[in-house]
């Protein structure tokens, strides 16, 4: 127990957090978050070193540990232990972060973050009614792998980086006021942060006050010097380049037309069947989503033209993929039935040929968004009806 707290001591020093910020900065929440974190390990980490004995201080410990991550508002605070937290906690900064942005690059992280802090807490409530010291120090233990979680690494992106993560390499570590620029193009003026698809690609900084001025949570994977500046570029960089490369592709075509999507009316009906016996159940009837994400209406179609999905890559995850409890196990048929089920459901109008019951390469061309001019059945949801 006590070489688990002190490593993981050492990983939250090297994920420190800059100065607060006002609350409505996602990027001064998500640094507040951890900083909350940090006090409740800090506790954690006290009594196991220091010379407290009886199980009224472990006790204690427990308690403003718990304090420091759910926050005053929340029914497992105790506020006459004593809150080394900031009273917000880190559930509280994490809810605010995603009630006021929900789709953004770094909510997979955050809501990842979220679960394991539920998890830490959940297991210092065990803690607090424990009568064994053993028992006390195996919640303690299990508390302390789900806080690391929750910081994550630098070098990692999505829900396996936690916190340090997302600051790392989304656009959530750009602080509120910075300069952000194309992270495509090197830097014209420092300090600047180069962003591309909420990708965090570099930092550029003045080299007069770079050693000084690095952001602690910020991963380095190269550094270069430009004239008067480093620029610091981070483990998101590569991922960055070569959306800038489609880009510039992109720009090198323009006006080419892509080819239409194509299903027929007879085949997105069949879907329908097709859907409801084996979809439905993790997709919701409304196919926004139960167990499983949505599939169709302004979210889905909205975080698909955020994230450059292709037709190619929804046609994949549906015939090699789904359903989740035995992927694969449909005919081709009846895959390309649901994929037309899937389209009209989203407002793409049908075609004179029916979806492809084998890959086809001219559907990685076809990028995936908000149809122009769909009048959706459902308003609310942005979905149309198939019946």
């Amino acid at each position: 127990m006590r070489t688990l707290a002190l490593c993981f001591a050492a990983v939250i020093a090297l994920s420190g957090a800059s100065p607060a910020r006002p609350a409505s900065d996602d990027h001064a929440g998500a640094l507040a978050a951890l900083a909350d974190v940090r006090a409740a390990v800090a506790e954690i980490v006290r009594i196991e070193d220091g010379y407290a004995v009886g199980h009224g201080a472990y006790l204690r410990a427990a308690h403003r540990a718990m304090n420091a991550l759910v926050g005053r508002r929340d029914d497992g605070y105790a506020a006459s232990f004593g809150d080394p937290g900031d009273g917000v906690g880190t559930l509280g900064h994490l809810d605010r972060m995603l009630d006021k942005t929900s789709s953004a690059r770094w909510t997979p992280a955050v809501q990842g973050a979220k679960a394991n802090v539920l998890a830490a807490a959940e297991s210092l409530q065990s803690a607090l009614h424990e009568k064994q010291m053993e028992d006390y120090q195996a919640d303690l233990t299990r508390a302390l792998a789900s806080l690391a979680l929750v910081v994550g690494r630098s070098s990692e992106s999505g829900v396996l980086g936690g916190l340090s993560g997302a600051l790392a390499n989304t656009s959530l570590g750009v602080p509120r006021g910075a300069v952000s620029a194309s992270g495509c193009a090197p830097p014209s003026r420092a300090p600047a942060y180069g962003v591309v698809a909420e990708r965090l690609a570099y930092v550029a900084l003045p080299r007069s006050t770079a050693s000084a001025a690095i952001p602690d949570e910020l991963g380095i994977s190269r550094v270069v010097v430009q004239g008067d500046d480093v620029v610091l570029y981070t483990h998101a960089a590569r991922e960055a380049a070569a959306l800038c490369r489609g880009r510039s592709h992109m720009q090198r075509t323009r006006g080419v037309a892509a080819p239409a999507v194509s299903y027929t009316a007879p085949q997105a009906h069949a879907g329908v069947t097709v859907y409801r016996r084996y979809c439905l159940q993790c997709h919701g009837a409304d196919l926004q989503g139960s167990a499983g994400p949505a599939v169709a209406g302004t979210e889905f179609l909205t975080n698909a033209k955020r994230n450059k999905w292709t037709l190619n890559d929804l046609r994949t995850t549906v015939f090699e993929n789904m359903p989740f409890s035995n992927p694969g196990s449909l005919s081709p048929k009846q895959y390309a039935d649901v994929m037309g089920f899937l389209l009209a459901s989203n407002c793409y109008p049908p075609g004179g040929k029916p979806f492809p019951q084998t890959p086809s390469p001219s559907l990685a061309k076809v990028k995936l968004g908000p149809v122009p001019g769909a009048k959706p059945s459902n308003a609310a949801l942005g979905t149309c009806a198939v019946k």
